[in-house]
């Protein structure tokens, strides 16, 4: 099987995996949601000879969870805008891509998985019509984003200066996801995407933890504040409250809930 690309799509992406924080947010990203998504790909019954499609792999630990389980007789490509961070194996191809315009096999997976991609696409729908289509019938497509409409993440800062720096911070975040095309809510909305898409059999979990400060998912917001800076400060965040913020999420006596994240899975009907 080959995949191959035309032209760039038009979208802009929020984040940067080449640039200096790139590495390290995927491993966070991985560090915060492997466990979560590994749970529900287990529950889907993939097994070996199954062939599989892995996209926005990020750090490409999935990938190489689900090369696992299929085992050498079956495979998993591994597609991304930006694929340096993803290890090669035997039964994994590695290939630079856009889902937009990849052109991908009709009828050739078992299973698709997604994270916390097609929330930051436009073309959403049209993308996910697409991955039915490389189904093979009985195929599923599981994909998991963040709905980041709730505002309240912070349960607890070291003080009040901190929790006004995060808030601060979290809406001119958010506002920049939002200005490049990403639906914060559209994760909820899902099944409903999956549904018009001729999908069945849907499901959907929620999935949610609290970290103490200093651990994965404080660590993004450490991570997003460098990688994002510039952007962060042209929309009003000041030098002062990045500082705050980073200190606040390092302090362990800060609490702070993840994103929700909504993983859900469709089958495409058999013929």
């Amino acid at each position: 099987m080959s995949i191959t690309t035309t032209g760039p799509a038009t979208s802009q992406y929020s984040f940067d995996n080449a640039a200096r924080e790139g590495d390290e947010q995927l491993r966070l990203l991985a560090g915060i949601l492997d466990e979560h998504s590994t749970g529900v790909l287990a529950r889907t019954g993939v097994t070996a000879g199954w062939r599989c499609l892995d996209i926005g792999p990020g750090a490409g630990t999935v990938t190489h969870w689900l090369a696992g389980r299929v085992g050498p007789g079956g495979h998993v490509t591994s597609l991304d805008l930006d694929p340096q961070h993803i290890p090669a194996a035997g039964n994994v191809t590695v290939q630079q891509g856009d889902v937009r315009t990849t052109e991908l096999p009709a009828d050739h997976f078992d299973l698709i998985h997604a994270r916390l991609l097609l929330l930051h696409l436009t073309d959403r729908d049209e993308v996910i019509r697409r991955l039915v289509a490389t189904l093979k019938p009985g195929g599923l497509l599981v994909t998991s984003d963040w709905d980041t409409t709730r505002h309240d993440v912070l349960l607890h800062a070291p003080n009040e200066a901190a929790t006004a720096a995060f808030g601060v911070f979290q809406e001119a975040l958010l506002g920049i996801l939002e200005s490049n095309g990403a639906d914060l809510g559209w994760a909820h909305r899902a099944p409903l995407s999956l549904r018009a898409a001729g999908l069945v059999d849907i499901e959907t979990e929620v999935h949610n933890r609290l970290w103490p400060g200093g651990t994965a998912a404080n660590l993004l917001h450490v991570s997003n504040s460098y990688q994002l800076r510039d952007a962060l400060v042209a929309r009003g965040v000041t030098p002062e409250q990045l500082d705050l913020v980073r200190a606040a999420m390092l302090d362990p006596e800060t609490m702070v809930y993840c994103y929700l994240t909504y993983t859900s899975i469709g089958r495409r009907p058999s013929r």
